[in-house]
């Protein structure tokens, strides 16, 4: 049995005891801050992520609202609702396989992902522990990025059809890791191919003095583990990829797998080796995974648009809106064109936030006072 990877390292004496104690206490404050004030921070990460799409969306529309203090609770509840939803999928996606494989797989003694740094004997320092990447990336990362690139091509097959071959996908998962898993619990001296061949044969692994039954139960333990971590990253593509309007040509779906999943397999082993050690490390690369995730989608897909859709505003949202006489001679000295002296009709309405619509009419964008606007009839 190898031992469990822990922190080795001391603070190192000083001659300056007041720096020394602020040191070692600074990290304390921090995590007391944190753990006090836990829901606290999910909802400013959920808020943050929430203002960024409304700040993408506007961004994209070229249009800056001026907001009143009474309408601020309106969307601050708004971007706490989008950014909730998101950051939900985000962090299904980055940040839980990550926690998953550090806390079942990674650090497992029995499954020797470490090994012993070569230190300076003369020096006198104590053996570190160090995880190997090598073997981290063969046993778990190859097997999850063969996960992550078939579910991401089977969106081009529909709904139904990605289900079924989700569920497919995931009964292979669990019994390809059950298969590596009791590999890595062996003494390695056979070939991996051979075993993968041996076992297909129906050829039981020898254990030695291990209990069986005991090792059987380990391993199905860890590949449950894994193939949820599996599940969680299917479920988080499936529902940002039709929120964000199925982009299914051709061009855009291979950047966007490609960019996606290199994002979410690199950080899925960032935290897996930092979470154990230093949480705020694994959280804070889970976040910048999880911004640039947004950025794209947003940039290929328009996800902002189509998430501003569900209230009402944004592109193929389409209106016909009548106006005070007022309204309509403001349209009118613009020369925008009308379907009646106070009326427009197949109005797309941008934005609703302020004193201001912010229409687009054709080919024109214009502003609107809000109570220039007696009705608004909503056509899809």
């Amino acid at each position: 049995m190898q031992e469990v990877i822990t922190p080795t390292d001391k603070p190192s004496g000083s001659q300056n005891g007041t720096a020394q104690i602020q040191t070692q206490q600074a990290p304390s404050v921090i995590n007391k801050l944190l753990g006090e004030n836990t829901p606290l921070v999910i909802w400013l990460i959920f808020f943050a992520i929430g203002g960024g799409l409304l700040a993408l969306y506007y961004a994209r529309i070229g249009y800056l609202p001026d907001i009143e203090w009474k309408a601020v609770l309106i969307y601050l509840f708004i971007g706490s609702l989008v950014g909730g939803v998101i950051g939900l999928l985000l962090t299904m996606s980055v940040y839980l396989p990550g926690v998953i494989w550090s806390e079942t797989i990674v650090f497992d003694p029995c499954l020797r992902f470490s090994y012993t740094a070569p230190t300076n004997k003369q020096s006198g320092a104590p053996a570190i522990r160090q995880l190997c990447i090598r073997s981290i990336l063969k046993y778990l990362g190859l097997p999850f990025l063969f996960a992550l690139l078939l579910s991401h091509i089977t969106l081009l097959l529909g709904k139904v059809a990605y289900w079924v071959i989700a569920v497919g996908l995931l009964v292979f998962t669990f019994l390809l890791m059950r298969v590596l898993l009791q590999y890595r619990l062996q003494d390695g001296t056979q070939k991996l191919w051979s075993y993968l061949w041996s076992t297909l044969k129906g050829v039981k692994p020898e254990y030695g003095s291990e209990d069986a039954i005991v090792v059987e139960r380990h391993v199905f333990k860890l590949s449950a583990a894994f193939t949820l971590s599996v599940l969680l990253n299917q479920i988080s593509m499936y529902v940002i990829y039709w929120l964000s309007g199925t982009p299914a040509e051709w061009g855009t779906f291979v950047i966007l797998t490609l960019l996606c999943t290199s994002g979410v397999w690199i950080a899925s082993h960032v935290v897996a080796m930092r979470h154990r050690q230093n949480q705020r490390q694994a959280l804070a690369a889970s976040l910048i995974a999880a911004g640039l995730l947004l950025f794209t989608a947003d940039n290929f897909s328009s996800l902002s648009m189509k998430l501003m859709n569900h209230y009402g505003i944004g592109y193929n949202q389409r209106a016909n809106l009548l106006m005070t006489d007022h309204g309509g001679e403001i349209v009118h000295e613009l020369g925008v064109k009308s379907c009646g002296k106070l009326q427009l009709c197949n109005v797309e309405i941008l934005s609703k936030v302020g004193d201001q619509y912010f229409l687009r009419v054709g080919e024109d964008y214009l502003t609107l006072p809000k109570s220039d606007v007696v009705a608004i009839r909503l056509l899809n």
